[in-house]
């Protein structure tokens, strides 16, 4: 008698974890769909820039592109745009200065090209 109750325990097991198999593998299917649609926005909410263009003032970009234009590191390139060459040159005039080569113009980047960070991204020296 016991036996039998042990091996009917058991038969419980497996068909609560079969019945759980489905959740698992929709959960996955979600996990998976969100990682190729991304996180959509909720509504009325804030749209935060999520990209260093986003991030830099209107004219920041082309304020780099001149500064390492003039330092001969930019070749042709889409003016106003950070683009693929106008991030190369980042990274290498980064690399020339000892700084972290993320080929993204961060606010020590900003300040050994000479433009300005405060105004590059829009903040007043006070941070606001």
């Amino acid at each position: 008698m016991v036996l039998l109750a042990a091996v009917a325990c058991a038969g419980g097991r497996k068909e609560r974890r079969e019945a759980q198999a489905p959740d698992r593998d929709a959960a996955a299917e979600r996990s998976q769909r969100g990682k190729q649609e991304g996180v959509k926005p909720r509504p009325n909410a804030p749209r935060v820039p999520a990209t260093p263009e986003g991030l830099l003032g209107a004219d920041a970009v082309r304020d780099v592109q001149r500064a390492l234009a003039d330092r001969g590191l930019l070749g042709p390139h889409r003016e106003g745009d950070l683009d693929n060459a106008t991030s190369a040159a980042v990274r290498k005039f980064q690399e020339q200065e000892g700084l972290a080569a993320t080929g993204l113009p961060d606010r020590e980047t900003l300040r050994a090209l000479g433009v300005s960070a405060e105004r590059a991204y829009g903040v007043g020296k006070d941070g606001s």
